[in-house]
């Protein structure tokens, strides 16, 4: 096949524009620095960038882009719930009665968890010592040793009202 005109481009090298007018027409988005928010502001909004840094305001969003990762729901809610383990009572019980937290009657500890900020006593570990708990919840591994120890755990809110 042969074509009856010859071809545009051919006839405007060297022009820099080949025809299409001010510079940088009839081009994709390479133009206009990629779509989005990708490589734009290197070419285009750098000037900006640093004049507004100049002046001390912070990074703009489009320049961070994507920060971090969301936490499974599981992890946040323990991280919300403050928690001891058996074995850091365990080691901590002395502790709390030298500084007024828990009492002690012969071998037996006294402790109110709810007066230290701890909702939740966890399973790790081992106890030796005798102890009355009062929390508002307890694992079932927690209840399992406390118990196998002598002591016993009194909820703070009884399951009738929840």
């Amino acid at each position: 096949m042969t074509r009856k005109h010859k071809k545009k481009t051919k006839k405007k090298r060297g022009s820099r524009t080949i025809g299409y007018g001010p510079i940088g027409q009839h081009r994709k988005t390479g133009q206009r620095a990629g779509r989005g928010k990708t490589t734009q502001w290197k070419k285009s909004k750098k000037s900006y960038y640093l004049k507004q840094k100049e002046l001390g305001f912070p990074d703009p969003d489009w320049i961070k882009g994507k920060r971090g990762f969301k936490r499974p729901q599981k992890v946040v809610r323990i991280s919300k719930v403050n928690t001891i383990n058996v074995k850091d009572l365990d080691l901590n019980l002395d502790e709390f009665v030298q500084e007024g937290k828990a009492t002690k009657s012969g071998k037996t500890y006294e402790i109110n968890l709810a007066d230290i900020n701890i909702q939740k006593v966890l399973g790790r570990g081992r106890i030796d010592k005798k102890v009355n708990i009062t929390v508002e919840d307890a694992s079932e591994n927690a209840i399992e040793k406390i118990e196998a120890a002598g002591g016993e755990i009194n909820y703070l809110y009884s399951e009738d009202q929840e």
